[in-house]
């Protein structure tokens, strides 16, 4: 993962991610293989924590304590210096309504919000968030992402894991695709346009006609579970009425002729699953 990039892990619940994400910040041992972070391996000699920010999971607080005492205890932790941080970063999430209200009593959103503060409290050089935008309110999640983007254009390296591929290919930088444990794909986010698929749906009036001429004509005709013909080809797509024509040469005529691109969760499935 590259200095400044936003780095986006896709993965079903259950792929992998939250383990990745747990040995990277040593929380559980590697059975195999090693990491290494900021040119340095990651072992019991690692001494570069102070340059990492992380979410894991749940945003754990202190229920009893205030959201402004929360960040305190954590101010201690990290034994910053500037006091007025604390209100700078509560007002940088949105928190200040809720400054003097216990972690307990806040929203699932509001908990989210103050565990992404907790992670960018002492300006980190690299964010490591486990599914940030769980809970958060359409209004939250464009103001995290424009958070995140801000962060990472002033050089702050983001690893954010996620099973949401439509946020990630707004926010990410590249995304690499997890499944059983194992990555599977790795791609740049401007390329999955053009690793969309479209199809060709066809239904006539004489399907079984309609299927046999289409292969007699060297193209690649499959039926689908409700009996219509599925044609994959770009070409096709773009001009669905060369098919119509050549069926009604034929004296076949079409009752349905629909073209549906493939969306980025269709895309997704199709990747696991291949």
């Amino acid at each position: 993962v590259n200095r400044g990039e936003i780095y986006g892990f896709l993965g079903l619940n259950g792929a992998g991610k939250t383990t990745v994400i747990r040995m990277l910040l040593g929380m559980i041992k590697p059975s195999g293989g090693s990491i290494r972070m900021f040119g340095q391996t990651l072992d019991s000699g690692f001494r570069q924590w102070n340059k990492i920010g992380y979410l894991v999971e749940a945003p754990y607080s202190y229920p009893k304590l205030t959201v402004y005492e929360n960040l305190k205890v954590y101010f201690e932790l990290r034994s910053l210096k500037d006091t007025s941080y604390i209100d700078r970063i509560i007002d940088r999430l949105k928190l200040t309504p809720y400054k003097h209200r216990r972690a307990g009593q806040l929203s699932l959103g509001n908990q989210q919000r103050l565990g992404i503060a907790k992670a960018l409290f002492h300006d980190p050089e690299l964010l490591i968030l486990d599914e940030p935008i769980n809970g958060l309110d359409p209004e939250g999640i464009v103001e995290i992402r424009n958070l995140l983007k801000e962060l990472a254009s002033n050089g702050t390296t983001i690893f954010i894991s996620s099973h949401i591929l439509s946020e990630m290919a707004r926010i990410a930088d590249r995304i690499g695709i997890i499944h059983h444990g194992n990555l599977l794909n790795e791609l740049q986010t401007t390329e999955l346009s053009e690793l969309l698929v479209s199809k060709l749906i066809l239904s006539t009036d004489n399907n079984r006609r309609a299927k046999d001429l289409l292969i007699q004509n060297g193209y690649s005709a499959l039926e689908n579970e409700l009996g219509e013909i599925e044609l994959m080809d770009d070409q096709i797509c773009k001009h669905p009425e060369s098919i119509s024509r050549l069926l009604m040469s034929e004296g076949i005529y079409p009752k349905k002729l629909l073209v549906v691109n493939e969306d980025l969760e269709q895309f997704f499935l199709r990747t696991i699953k291949s």
